[in-house]
């Protein structure tokens, strides 16, 4: 058994083992801001509206996250850069594009939201991930 002097000596390392153990279990199922492009290539001329939902990935849940975009004809960008604040992991996206020339488009997509880890992360250094919308609008 440890002593009282001992006890007082060794208590604040516990502390700080303890919440880092906390920290390495919980750390990554919290949200954080991710860096993604939707990547909408040449095919925007007619497209108005743009929708992306974002569900973790093999949940029934409602949409974590949901942005819509609207868009004079022809303003369109070909790419779109966003920031999601989710967690790490599978997310299903579908992505709702309207267009004037045909009818609304609906596409899903499973995208793995990685990250550096947080001993490493420098917010600004991971790269965006990069969805491929334009597949959606041949």
């Amino acid at each position: 058994m440890l002593g009282d002097g001992a006890r007082k000596k060794w208590a604040p390392l516990f502390l700080v083992a303890a919440g880092l153990g906390a920290y390495v279990a919980v750390g990554p199922k919290l949200p954080r801001t991710h860096q993604v492009v939707l990547d909408l290539g040449t095919e925007t001329g007619d497209l108005t509206d743009l929708e992306v939902s974002w569900t973790r990935a093999a949940t029934t849940d409602d949409a974590a996250l949901t942005t819509r975009w609207h868009f004079a004809e022809g303003t369109a960008p070909r790419r779109l850069p966003l920031e999601a604040h989710l967690a790490d992991g599978a997310w299903d996206i579908e992505v709702t594009l309207d267009r004037r020339s045909r009818e609304t488009t609906r596409w899903p997509y499973r995208v793995n939201l990685e990250g550096s880890p947080f001993w490493t992360r420098d917010p600004g250094r991971d790269p965006p991930v990069v969805i491929p919308v334009r597949e959606a609008l041949r």
